[in-house]
């Protein structure tokens, strides 16, 4: 897996194993940046359940100001802290945290935290890319300017939703999903 667009690209980034591993793959983080038009210059960018931080860091490459990297593996969490040194990104723009995603993603709900995109890519099972979009929904305030979901299966708005979908794609049995707040 390599860095495909920006200061950083080519380098080869270091990846988890395993069953559950399941990075996003090439032509999906090409897709992602295509469609925010490949500029994230000066936005800040949540990375949940960043496995090897790949998406984060092409955000950075691109020219975002700040990412946080949220992972509660601590064996893939050394493959994050390693991509960052590979592409020489300091702690002055990367943030990486040991922490359960869903519990990061409620405190900063609670504490009315604003990122400009968050993008989450949580496990298949457990139905959590249905709660992070419910949690994200419900919250009082813009907690992100954009909430990008990478999933396997359908996910539902309410009819009170406070989300507008702004574009959904497939590739393969994966989809990519865009949402915004709607203005009040």
């Amino acid at each position: 897996m390599r860095v495909i667009g920006g200061a950083h690209k080519g380098t080869v980034l270091r990846c988890g194993r395993g069953p559950v591993y399941r990075p996003t793959a090439q032509i999906a983080r090409g897709s992602l940046f295509d469609t925010l038009g490949g500029d994230v210059e000066d936005m800040v960018f949540l990375d949940l359940f960043a496995g090897s931080g790949a998406v984060g860091i092409e955000a950075l490459s691109r020219g975002a100001s700040r990412a946080v990297f949220v992972e509660q593996d601590r064996r893939i969490l050394k493959a994050v802290r390693t991509n960052l040194q590979r592409c020489g990104i300091g702690a002055d723009r990367a943030v990486v945290r040991n922490q359960d995603a869903m519990r990061f993603l409620d405190r900063l709900i609670d504490n009315d935290e604003y990122y400009d995109i968050i993008f989450a890519d949580p496990p298949y099972a457990g139905n959590l890319v249905q709660k992070i979009v419910d949690r994200v929904d419900a919250a009082r305030g813009a907690v992100c300017g954009l909430l990008i979901i990478e999933h396997g299966e359908a996910v539902c708005l309410g009819k009170e939703t406070t989300l507008e979908l702004v574009r959904s794609r497939k590739f393969g049995q994966t989809a990519v999903t865009y949402y915004k707040k709607k203005k009040k």
